[in-house]
């Protein structure tokens, strides 16, 4: 479904390298974690691929339009704004900070999307948007600010605004950093659940028994690059890297 490769970024004047050529593809269905320590990139290479920053050289293929047996191609550097507004039509990002409108209600922050960028009357965005909230076990929390609500809940507020729009494909930015655990396990078990359901997933994540249960893939990054990659009993459980075992014994 996408394909990223040889992605770079940099930051200031000093040309600060973040990514130095990260090569990742993503299955129909499946659901990659992304792990590693504070600084390795893995936020800025979400952003990257979503377009939320431009990178300074890569190439992605995505099936972002409507005939999904058709790829198309995008210089990551030079995407013009319409290929940019296509794949964010097809993609869903969830913040680690929820960045919910404090003055709507959940129904009003996740009929948003719907209703302003999809240009899609206001009943039929009400429906989906309720929808939504019932999928992410908040049909009746639909009138509450997001100062009525829990940080768990406002992150699922969150999941259903990226889930009205109906993506390809929903990236994570470590969803339950903010969250203590009682509310991290009622997130998970969301995404969990979506998981169950077949959607394609991209989860950048500091909970390791959440990635080794859930993920089919995890990738450890490090100083902007890939150090390790495979399926969770390769990654989690028999590292080969000395880095990743060191960055796992202290996290698990």
């Amino acid at each position: 479904m996408l394909s990223v490769r040889d992605l770079h970024k940099s930051f200031g004047d000093s040309q600060i390298l973040l990514l130095r050529g990260i090569d990742i593809e993503i299955d129909k269905g499946e659901v990659i974690a992304v792990i590693g320590p504070s600084g390795s990139g893995k936020t800025t290479m979400l952003r990257c691929i979503s377009f939320l920053e431009k990178a300074d050289s890569g190439r992605m293929e995505f099936r972002c339009c409507d005939d999904k047996a058709k790829v198309e191609e995008y210089d990551m550097h030079r995407a013009t704004p319409a290929e940019i507004r296509c794949i964010r039509r097809h993609m869903g990002f969830v913040f680690q900070s929820f960045n919910l409108f404090q003055n709507r209600t959940a129904l009003g922050n996740v009929m948003e999307g719907l209703v302003t960028a999809r240009r899609m009357n206001k009943k039929e965005a009400e429906e989906i948007s309720r929808r939504m909230l019932a999928k992410v076990g908040l049909a009746e929390r639909a009138d509450y600010y997001p100062g009525e609500l829990s940080g768990g809940q406002q992150q699922r507020v969150a999941i259903a605004r990226a889930l009205a729009l109906d993506p390809d494909i929903m990236l994570f930015d470590e969803p339950t950093s903010a969250l203590d655990p009682e509310l991290t396990r009622e997130v998970l078990d969301t995404i969990r659940e979506l998981a169950s359901e077949g959607t394609t997933m991209l989860v950048v994540t500091h909970e390791m028994s959440f990635a080794r249960e859930v993920a089919g893939h995890v990738i450890f990054m490090e100083d902007g690059v890939i150090v390790e990659q495979g399926t969770p009993e390769q990654v989690i459980d028999n590292p080969t890297q000395e880095r990743t075992r060191e960055f796992l014994r202290k996290t698990t």
